[in-house]
């Protein structure tokens, strides 16, 4: 690793999203971490903060979108002032599956891409893709969690993550870049 990607002064939130009341994880966290508890940052709050800072580009990075998951993806960068709104699915022909919600996301977003490269290697033969969750504002903040763009993820799963800024998003833009560079533009 070279030095450049190295983060000494990154600052990083914890951000999670709890299964709805009752829950077990939320009483146990409320037991165990008591009054630091509420320092938690939920992934929607994240999101939505992600959305304010983007001034020029925002990527949304997710392998899984449903209905629910395209509207919160719209409400992402319909909230950003971004002029860039880019969305990397593994595929986008999903969106065609939400009516309405699919069709305003992609009005919402300027690119979308597939990340699905199909490659032939001797006699296998594999699709090349991701599962990593990545939103991207600029190159100065990012959340990089387990949350898909799916009801689940925003609503019922625990699902945590960290918000990212400073130098410690600076390996996170490399690695959106790189990828941004190897696609090809999916049907708008």
């Amino acid at each position: 690793m070279t030095d450049s990607l190295i983060a000494p002064l990154g600052r990083a939130r914890f951000i999670v999203t709890l299964p709805p009341e009752p829950s077990l994880v939320g009483a146990e966290l409320q037991r165990l971490a008591g009054a630091s508890f509420t320092t938690l940052t939920a992934t929607n709050d994240a999101f939505q903060h992600l959305a304010q800072k983007a001034e020029s580009r925002i990527v949304i990075m997710t392998p899984y979108i449903d209905a629910a998951g395209a509207i919160w993806a719209t409400e992402i960068f319909n909230a950003s002032r971004a002029s860039k709104r880019i969305l990397i699915l593994k595929d986008s022909s999903e969106l065609n599956k939400f009516g309405v919600y699919g069709e305003t996301l992609r009005q919402a977003a300027t690119k979308i891409f597939d990340y699905t490269i199909e490659h032939a290697n001797n006699d296998s033969r594999y699709n090349e893709t991701f599962h990593a969750k990545v939103v991207l504002a600029d190159g100065v903040a990012a959340y990089v969690g387990s949350a898909n763009f799916l009801y689940r993820s925003k609503e019922v799963n625990l699902e945590c993550g960290f918000l990212l800024e400073g130098d410690a998003v600076a390996p996170i833009a490399v690695l959106v870049e790189a990828v941004l560079s190897i696609f090809t533009n999916a049907e708008k």
